[in-house]
């Protein structure tokens, strides 16, 4: 299991538009502190504030925060292990004093990016796809609401489904998030789950994805078993952490 140097490459870009690292100080060995700036082509959540975020990546923190508070945050991370950035003990921290400017933590993410060492996978026959305008066409009747989310900052972008006879049981969806990533939703109704849909369906979209030039990612929440070994399963691996902050 491995991330190529290509993905690797590719993520950081993007990394770099979202915590505006080209403008980054070292704080110590692992964690990069940066002012908020608003870059084109970043991933922006609908429901979050830029105030503060922080990404956790192969080993280094990227934190971009607002520009009046980078001095109290360069005291606090000074001395903090990036390895454990995202404990219950730091997070509690940065939620305390998010609060001190009506801000409060509104999430963390784990991601995943493809395995490099993920043998291909024989394309599917029996999937539908929906491009962009198609997508839009089904919004009022579509039931598949994590793999397509409508939103107005992370557009959905492509769409493949799976049908039982005359009804569609299961779709993966990809949204474009940014300039360089793009984010794999899958959802499948109840009486469906457990037959392996999922996985084959976020294999094929990803397949789909790279061939295309795209790179695709994974995310889901640390408790859910089920969407991580779905995301394995479908050769991702993770790779990076986020922490989301919004008005309170």
């Amino acid at each position: 299991m491995r991330i190529s140097n290509n993905t690797y490459e590719t993520a950081y870009k993007q990394f770099k538009l979202d915590c505006n690292i080209d403008e980054a100080e070292k704080i110590n060995e692992h964690i990069y502190l940066a002012p908020t700036k608003i870059n084109k082509g970043m991933r922006i959540h609908e429901k979050c504030d830029l105030f503060f975020r922080a990404v956790s990546f192969l080993g280094n923190v990227y934190v971009m925060a607002d520009e009046d508070t980078v001095p109290g945050w360069r005291e606090i991370f000074k001395n903090s292990s990036a390895d454990w950035f995202f404990s219950f003990d730091n997070l509690r921290k940065i939620d305390y004093i998010l609060k001190e400017y009506d801000r409060e933590i509104l999430d963390t993410h784990i991601y995943y990016l493809p395995d490099e060492d993920f043998a291909v996978r024989e394309s599917l026959t029996d999937v539908k796809y929906y491009d962009e305008k198609e997508i839009a066409l089904i919004k009022e009747t579509n039931p598949f609401h994590n793999a397509l989310c409508y939103s107005t900052t992370q557009p959905d972008v492509i769409a493949v489904s799976k049908a039982d006879s005359d009804k569609e049981v299961a779709m993966a969806g990809a949204s474009r998030d940014g300039e360089y990533l793009y984010q794999i939703g899958i959802d499948v109704l109840p009486e469906y789950r457990g037959k392996g849909l999922a996985v084959s369906l976020v294999t094929e979209l990803k397949q789909h994805l790279l061939r295309e030039g795209k790179l695709p990612f994974y995310g889901t929440s640390e408790g859910h078993s089920l969407s991580r070994m779905v995301g394995v399963k479908s050769g991702f691996i993770p790779a990076f952490s986020e922490i989301l902050a919004c008005k309170k």
